[in-house]
This record gives structure tokens, sequence and C-alpha cells, in this order.
């Protein structure tokens, strides 16, 4: 998409250079140590169900604070919500939670026009550009317009790139908009860019319902995760309309009651978790699209006339956002660290792998029981200690299929699929998941090496792969060598069509 981006006009080169107040290393930049003092327990609202993307930020703190500072994240904030992200801003400016996050796109509808540049349509449309701009000293310019609302800004995560995703028909072109009404969450500068389309925006929460839409904007890893492809099936993978950037943020008096170590501990760890938190975003982009791929859904290839046309088409909301001089500024400076940054490839399908016909040294029934040590031993996150994680687990392998249950005190799960095994490597393709807790979805693939001594399978990660840590957390015990339905939980069994007859 580099290659289009003159048509859309920018004017001023002038790039804003402040400093982002708390990047500079302090003496709380070391590992650890023992202040003395009680840690300082804050609050983080978070409008997502679990804390995984915040994990590193948390522990980063706790690091660099020396254990004086102490984040609890509150998952779920407003849930359900349209309006969610807004409230969350305005629940930590009246003190409800002493840190938040919130997308860029939310601030202009609480008075904060400073970030609109950050999320402007078919601007920042590859990853190296959004961590090159937001790691640059233009984002000190831009947090500073929290200020006057009583916030400061500690900085900005990269967020996934938000796609086009079409209910019954391909959303590649601007005429193909035209009519629709089409589901975004929360953005001014992404209702002006739907209405410059031709279509109706209207805003829909997390996780929300989109059968009442024609198409949305939404990342990768949200379509597969929602099992939005139930419903849409059309999804534009080389289109970028732009990130989703996240601004962490404190009360204003929240932040003056710390010290200048734990400030500058706050600002710090947001910046030395970029590139981690980028890499995350790339591989969950990539395993989702692998999910959805084998779950059937088409992927749509916009053309460079399409691309030209697209960025073309929403000149309009440039013209809008260039009327506000420092907009205009920022947008030009973004445009500057475009050059010289690769265009990324788009998600594709890979192929999955097969299943081998007849039977293999593997087939047989294997059981393992794991406790939430176990699981966070092989460096899972602490969000994905959760009770379908961890428990008893039951596996049968038999003649190219796969099937499990588990079961905690909280949850118990089933899933079945399609098993390859390839030298030493195993994989497992999910054709289905179910059962009391979040169950594995359809098109999941997992790698895994595997050895086997005597009754033991040990099952471990393959770089470049998805190797889900849960079936790995300890080694798997066989029980039979004749592979048995018999033996899975009678709590949630899987359905008779899991394993060959």
């Amino acid at each position: 998409m580099a290659a289009t981006r003159g048509l859309i006009r920018f004017v001023g080169l002038t790039l804003v250079l402040v400093v982002l107040a708390g990047c500079g290393r302090s003496s709380a930049d070391k590992a650890g140590g023992d202040s003395g003092q009680k840690p300082h327990i804050l609050t983080m609202a978070n409008f997502d169900g679990g804390s995984d993307e915040l994990d590193g930020f948390v522990s980063e703190v706790a690091r660099l604070s020396g254990g004086t500072i102490r984040i609890q994240v509150q998952n779920s904030w407003r849930a359900g919500q349209a309006k969610y992200e807004t409230g969350l801003i305005n629940d930590v400016r009246a003190g409800k939670a002493d840190l938040g996050w919130a997308g860029s796109r939310a601030w202009d509808s609480v008075g904060v026009m400073s970030l609109r540049a950050l999320h402007a349509p078919l601007l920042m449309d590859s990853y190296a550009v959004q961590e090159r701009v937001i790691q640059s000293p233009l984002v000190g310019a831009m947090l500073a317009g929290l200020e006057p609302i009583g916030l400061a800004g500690l900085g900005v995560l990269p967020g996934p790139m938000r796609k086009p995703l079409g209910i019954s028909k391909p959303l590649v072109a601007p005429a193909d908009y035209a009519g629709l009404t089409i589901g975004v969450q929360q953005s001014l500068v992404a209702d002006e860019t739907m209405r410059a389309l031709g279509a109706k925006p209207v805003w829909f929460p997390v996780m929300g319902k989109i059968d009442r839409f024609d198409g949305i904007e939404q990342q990768t890893a949200s379509i597969d995760g929602n099992r939005y492809e139930t419903i849409a099936k059309h999804f534009t993978a080389n289109v970028n309309l732009w990130p989703r950037p996240l601004v962490v943020f404190t009360g204003k008096k929240v932040f003056d009651s710390l010290s200048p170590d734990q400030r500058n501990a706050l600002g710090q760890a947001v910046a030395n978790v970029i590139p981690a938190r980028t890499a995350w975003i790339r591989g969950a982009e990539q395993e989702a699209a692998g999910n959805l791929c084998r779950r059937g859904l088409e992927f749509e290839t916009a053309s460079p006339d399409d691309l030209a046309a697209l960025r073309a088409a929403v000149q309009p909301v440039y013209d809008t956002l260039a009327r506000d001089p420092q907009t205009k500024r920022f947008l030009s400076a973004i445009a500057a660290m475009e050059d010289g940054v690769a265009a990324e490839p788009a998600p594709s399908c890979s192929p999955a792998g097969q299943a081998v016909s007849g039977s293999s040294q593997l087939d047989g029934v294997y059981r393992v029981t794991t406790t939430v040590k176990d699981l966070l031993a092989t460096g899972a996150p602490a969000g994905d200690a959760i009770p379908e994680n961890y428990g008893t687990w039951t596996l049968v392998i038999d003649r190219g299929r796969f099937a499990f249950t588990q079961q905690s005190e909280k949850a118990c799960i089933w899933g079945y699929g399609t098993a390859a095994v390839k030298g030493y490597q195993l994989e497992w393709t999910f054709r289905d998941g179910g059962g009391i807790g979040r169950p594995n979805a359809p098109g999941e693939l997992f790698t895994y090496g595997w050895s086997q001594y005597r009754e033991t399978l040990t099952l471990t990660p393959v770089e470049g792969k998805v190797s889900a840590a849960p079936f790995r957390a300890k080694p798997w015990q066989r029980i039979s060598a004749t592979p048995s339905s018999r033996y899975f939980s009678k709590r949630c069994p899987p359905p008779d069509n899991a394993l060959p007859r």
C-alpha cells in the first residue's frame, strides 16, 4: 500500500519534538529491589475480558519501581456498552480507577483532539510504522492534550490493525460501502470515514453482536475469538483501515501522589514493552488468520486501483482533520516517518496439517493432572491461569483423530479434531470444542514436538508455531493402548463423532 500514499494531500512537514515525561531512565530502573516500603497498589480499568495484553506492562512496572507499585487489573470494565472507552476514561477522571487504557480513537469524544492523527484512515498501515510513530517524541505532544481534563498520559502502546469484514459481500472498493450499515467501535474519525465511503456507521461494544450490520471494522484476532466468521463471510485482509493504538493514562491526582521514580517507572514501562507487544500482536494476527482460513472465511484482496480509490475517497476526512493546525502537523510528521518502511504482508491462508491415515505409535488414551503452578512454569502469562487451562485432562489419539476432556472445579471442556504425526512433530487441527468454560474453536492449529518413553508422552513447544501451554504443562501418562471414549469425563464428554467409528 506504500505506493499509493501520495494520493492523500498533506501540508507541512514540521515535526513537533516534545519529550514524553516519565520516559527517561531513573534510579528505579533496576531488576527488583526492596524499598522497604509498603507497595502502592493501583487499580487499572481494562475494557477487555482478560488481562493478557497488559501482563507485560504490569510486570515491568513492578520491576522498574522496585516493587513499590503493584497494579491490579480490573477486567471487563463497562462490558456490553457501546461507549465503553469514553466511560472508562471518565471513570478514571472521577477516581473510580487509578489507571486505564483506551484507544486513541475514543479521546475526541471527551474533548481531547491531539490523538486523532494516530487513527487517521489508511495512514499508519503497518506495524513497523506504528512502532516508529509511538516511539517518537511526537507522542509526548499528543499526550499533553490529556492534561486539561485532569489526566496524565503515560505512553501509547501499539494496537492491532483494523480491517473490513463484509457480511454478505466483499468490502474492497469505495462503491462496495455505498448504502451499507457498518459497525465501528467508538470513533468519530471512523464515523467520518464510513460516511465518506457512503456508509452509515453504528457503534457497537466489545464482543457485540454483528448480525444487524452489513459489515464491520475489526482486528483479525477479534474476528477469530468472537467467531464473527459464522455471520460475516468476506475479510479484506490487505486493507488496514487504521490501527488501534492504546493510550495508557492515570488521574492527575494519582500521578502527583507518586514519587518521581515511581512516575518514571510507569512511563518507562510503557516504552519498554512496545517491541514485545508489537511481536505479540503480529503473532496473534497470524494465528487468528490461520484459524479463520481453516474455518472457511473468504480472504479478499483489494487491488492497487482499489487501494488508490479508497485513499481518494477518504480525502474529505483529512481535510476535516487538517483544520486543526496541531493535527495537521501530526499527520505530516507521521507521513514522513513512513518513508523507507516496507509494506508488511497481509494475513493469508497457510496450509494446515493433514491427518495421517491408519494408526500411529501414539494411539491410545493419556491422562495428566495439572495445576496453575504447572501452567505458569511453562512461561504462560498470568492471564492464562483460568479454570479451563488446568485440571485433569484425558486425551485419546485414534487413527489420525484426537479428542480430549478437561475438568477442574469451575470448568469442564472438550475438543476434538485431526491429528497429524510428521516425524517428531504432532499437529492438532480442531474441528470443534465445547463444554463449561471457554473451549478451543474450530480451525485452531497447535503444533508440538513429541517424545515417548515407555508409557510417557512429552509435548514440547515448536519455534514459530502455536504450541498451547496447557497441553504441555506436564508429561502425559498412557493409561490404555486401546483408544476408547469411555475414559472421558462424564461431566462434559465430547460428541459421539469426535473419534473414528
